[in-house]
């Protein structure tokens, strides 16, 4: 029997063990096998492509969306932050391919606002667009291609096969690409967004890298296109940002958010948030060590506008967020008050709480803080039907006497005593079953909570030395873990 002549099962069964240069060819062998894995091909290629921000990338990204059938596949465009080396060597060889190509470098097509108009014109003829990514890493689960082969932007190779040095089976080498900051490529995103008329649904930011996105990538609403991004943030239903301390050269986002509870003020991240009505899920990932962060949070959680006038300007009114349903922070210090009105502001039916440490709001207050939240949280929520899925890992809190000690909070194991502490964990996680409370849960959970007592023992930088540190240094960075994102490639977990 021909090749040809296999049943369509058997040719698409065939395809998954090719890598991506042998299922290349193996398209190429006839029309009939092209049409049989032509939409297998698709969904693994074209629902979700990520680019940089370079004249190749994005010419691919053009390109595909005039094509006739893959511009309605692609329904997710993740911007990555990397740019071409400026190393000598390759340089030499990308640079030369770029003057061929009539091409120009990355900071004439930033400077020119040719990466705007690019954007914007391949956003336009994407009619199935619903989410706008961006990253500063190329995800695993690229598995037709080896276990250790990532999903790369498109272009990452331009000019490099003219390398001596190119090995074009070498899978796990990867190029040194640069990273360029995060901060301005989220308004150069909502602008293109805004002028091509677009609206998706969801922006995903996962940024694993040091740099995270600043006050200033959120000061999107003024100027000359600010008018423009209001229909693209009224139709958003997802939100989820890496926020970082500010660079040097600008005014602080933390500075700029005051840190007593009703007191909001017109940073740019709550204007923005007062302009997505729709907003059902929201995830904000801080930068660990930050405990500014809490005057955010009593912002987010007020209910009462203060007509207070702060130096930044006049008082913004408090974000109602009808729609809001899943709430995730993660990475952030903050008061235990700030975050109990927080999550008993909304009508949640999720939220998640990863490496949140608590400090208390006054010398009056429990020593154990993540105890008596769940014991607050469980009577304000006794009666509430519609909180169904709660997720809080390696919390941890200051101590209250000396706020120079981290302490690590654990869960005992269902059932145990309370000088039990074998086989506690750092993470906790429930989902409500039909006729089930969540407050039932909440309450049995602050009953297992256990932070080990402070004694004279304590490390240089003020953490305990009965601490587990495998936990406190554990790789997964809130939401930018494989455990908590969302599937961000085709078949795969976390692209």
């Amino acid at each position: 029997m021909a090749l040809v002549d296999l049943p369509p099962e058997l040719l698409l069964r065939v395809a998954t063990f090719l890598t991506t240069s042998e299922l290349g060819h193996f398209r190429l062998t006839s029309k009939h096998i092209e049409e049989v894995i032509f939409d297998s091909f698709a969904r693994e290629f074209f629902t979700k492509k990520q680019f940089m921000l370079e004249q190749p990338s994005l010419k691919a990204l053009i390109d595909i969306s005039n094509h006739p059938t893959l511009a309605s596949r692609l329904s997710e465009v993740v911007i990555s932050t990397h740019v071409l080396p400026p190393d000598p060597e390759i340089v030499t060889s990308t640079g030369k391919a770029m003057y061929d190509a009539g091409y120009v470098s990355h900071d004439v097509l930033m400077a020119t606002g040719q990466a705007l108009y690019m954007l914007s014109t391949a956003f336009s003829n994407l009619p199935n667009l619903r989410t706008v990514g961006l990253r500063d890493y190329n995800g695993l689960g690229r598995y037709r291609d080896g276990p250790w082969a990532t999903w790369k932007s498109w272009g990452w190779s331009f000019g490099w096969d003219g390398l001596a040095t190119y090995d074009s089976n070498d899978r796990i080498g990867q190029r040194a690409l640069m990273i360029m900051p995060p901060e301005p490529i989220l308004p150069l995103l909502f602008y293109a967004l805004g002028h091509a008329k677009v609206l998706p649904e969801s922006i995903h930011v996962f940024l694993r890298k040091r740099a995270k996105l600043t006050q200033q990538s959120f000061n999107i609403l003024d100027g000359y296109l600010g008018e423009k991004i209001g229909p693209v943030l009224g139709n958003m239903k997802d939100l989820m940002l890496a926020i970082g301390s500010e660079r040097t050269g600008y005014s602080s986002l933390i500075t700029a958010l005051p840190t007593k509870p009703g007191i909001s003020t017109n940073a740019p991240l709550s204007r923005l948030l007062q302009c997505t009505p729709k907003l059902e899920t929201l995830r904000l990932n801080f930068e660990q060590g930050q405990p500014a962060y809490s005057g955010f949070l009593n912002w987010l959680g007020s209910s009462a506008c203060n007509t207070q006038i702060l130096s930044s300007g006049p008082v913004a009114g408090p974000v109602s967020l009808p729609r809001l349903t899943a709430l995730e922070l993660g990475m952030v210090t903050v008061s235990s008050a700030a975050l109990f009105n927080v999550l008993t502001k909304f009508n949640l039916v999720s939220f998640s709480l990863w490496k949140v440490q608590l400090h208390a709001s006054s010398a009056s207050e429990p020593e154990d803080c993540w105890q008596a939240l769940l014991q607050d949280l469980t009577a304000a929520l006794r009666d509430n039907t519609c909180l169904k899925s709660v997720l809080i890992g390696y919390p941890s809190q200051l101590h209250c006497g000396r706020s120079d000690i981290e302490q690590i909070c654990y869960f005992k194991p269902v059932g145990a005593g309370d000088e039990d502490t074998s086989g506690m964990k750092s993470e906790a996680k429930h989902h409500a079953g039909p006729g089930t409370m969540m407050g039932d849960w909440l309450d049995e959970l602050s009953k297992r909570t256990y932070v080990p007592p402070v004694d004279d023992d304590s490390d240089s930088d003020g953490r305990l030395w009965d601490v587990d540190e495998e936990l406190e240094e554990s790789d997964d960075d809130n939401g930018d873990g494989d455990d908590h994102d969302d599937n961000d490639e085709v078949d795969e977990t976390d692209e």
